[in-house]
């Protein structure tokens, strides 16, 4: 599943924005500003989970019945 684009988080934002009273000539910027920094961070977060599905453990770890890892 790819990460929501820009354009995507766009309408959320701005509604939030609107929600919450920030109102302003440069308020509009700052919600264009704020999604495409969520969409980048959720892109990187995605491409993490592909490259490193998991914390590596010694095969004894999980071996043993009841043991707790």
């Amino acid at each position: 599943m790819p990460a929501p684009s820009k354009n995507q988080l766009q309408p959320l934002v701005d509604g939030l924005r609107m929600a919450n009273g920030l109102h302003g000539h440069d308020a509009p910027a700052l919600a264009d500003a704020i999604a495409e920094i969520i969409a980048q961070a959720l892109a990187l977060l995605l491409t993490q989970a592909k490259v490193a599905p998991g914390i590596a453990c010694s095969p004894g770890a999980t071996t043993a019945p009841g043991r707790l890892i």
